[in-house]
């Protein structure tokens, strides 16, 4: 069982690691990464715009920040190998849309 102070460092860890993300993802204004988020518009460029001491600060609370609809294997890899590589591996392995005939 983690110690508290070793739990509450791992939740600095993980928040500033998502708030990294959500900036990342704030800053591209790539739409397909922004589906998981229910961010406004206004919210991600206050968020873009933030120091990473502003984030730090941010990611010192005792709450988990983390929020995002992922499952959380891809969240993880978001989170390691980067969004764009999670949103390409998770569209490659989407099934083929149905085709109807005449129909593009």
């Amino acid at each position: 069982m983690p110690k508290s102070s070793e739990l509450l460092r791992d939740i600095h860890e993980t928040n500033m690691m998502y708030l990294l993300l959500l900036q990342r993802l704030a800053r591209t204004g790539n739409a397909d990464a922004m589906a998981g988020l229910q961010i406004s518009q206004q919210a991600c460029q206050w968020l873009a715009a933030l120091s990473r001491d502003d984030l730090a600060k941010m990611s010192r609370c005792s709450v988990l920040l983390a929020k995002l609809d992922l499952a959380p294997h891809l969240l993880l890899s978001a989170l390691s190998q980067g969004i764009d590589v999670t949103l390409a591996a998770r569209t490659a392995a989407a099934p083929p849309e149905p085709h109807v005939a005449g129909m593009p």
